[in-house]
């Protein structure tokens, strides 16, 4: 039990530095996909899509720890943006690939930030 509970600590911990590039890189690119489309804007889009899974593999690695207490994040509620933000990929509809990114994937990116920061700050006192 120790040890999944220190594994979950160690993903928290890559997840947390990870998204403080995350959140940036999505906010970057959301004007490119709302018409100021650069040349290398899809490219950077596929890095932000594996980061966002790379992100959900983290949540789902940890969400015992996250929703120990309370349910703060749930699997359903991820799903559901992720569905939305596949369906505008799939049509290749960079406004609606723009507003899931803004409107789903970056307010849930940013409650498992604030959450695992403070999960970690109460494993580290």
């Amino acid at each position: 039990m120790e040890d999944i509970r220190k594994q979950q600590v160690e993903a928290l911990e890559v997840g947390v530095e990870y998204v403080q590039k995350l959140i940036p890189a999505i906010k970057e690119i959301l004007p490119e996909l709302r018409g100021e489309e650069k040349e290398d804007t899809m490219d950077f889009l596929g890095q932000i899509i594996d980061g966002i899974n790379f992100v959900i593999e983290i949540v789902n690695a940890t969400m015992p720890m996250i929703n120990e207490k309370e349910e703060i994040l749930n699997k359903e509620g991820i799903e559901e943006k992720v569905q939305i933000l596949s369906k505008a990929l799939q049509t290749r509809d960079n406004a609606k690939t723009a507003q899931a990114l803004e409107e789903g994937i970056l307010p849930f990116v940013d409650i498992f930030y604030q959450v695992a920061s403070i999960l970690l700050a109460g494993e580290k006192a």
